[in-house]
């Protein structure tokens, strides 16, 4: 019981820490009028924290892991308040289906493009930095 009580604190800090990261994303968005989310922004800070080796990636899996876990969850509340809007969902229900499908397909293509490149990237940086400064591959298998 001990170890239930000992993940949920661990997964709690986790997430707030996440939370905190937005809150100072909200922070940078006002104070520089920023046209970026704050979510976007907080992101950004995960990113630099990681690369930077400011914080770890363990500090944060086991919170964003749950947070993913549970998405479906957060989209309850918007299905709920669409329901607010039954006349414009008869009236104008196709183009706003039309429009998310391809808001999607251009989410998912660009994420696809982007992931492809960043694949091509780190085997270009690998093999920099493994066959590079002057070192050839015969050499290196020498």
């Amino acid at each position: 019981m001990n170890s239930r009580y000992s993940v949920l604190a661990k997964i709690s800090l986790q997430i707030g820490l996440l939370i905190m990261l937005w809150w100072i994303g909200s922070l940078i968005q006002k104070l520089f009028q920023l046209p970026i989310s704050a979510g976007v922004i907080g992101l950004f800070l995960v990113l630099l924290g990681l690369l930077s080796g400011t914080f770890k990636l363990n500090w944060i899996k086991s919170g964003s892991d749950f947070i993913l876990s549970e998405l479906v969850l957060f989209f309850v509340p918007c299905v709920v308040g669409l329901m607010n809007y039954k006349v414009l969902f008869l009236s104008e229900g196709l183009q706003l289906i039309t429009a998310v499908v391809l808001g999607t397909v251009c989410v998912m293509l660009a994420t696809v493009y982007t992931v492809h490149l960043c694949f091509k990237l780190e085997q270009w940086l690998q093999h920099t930095f493994r066959f590079g400064k002057g070192n050839s591959k015969s050499e290196s298998l020498s």
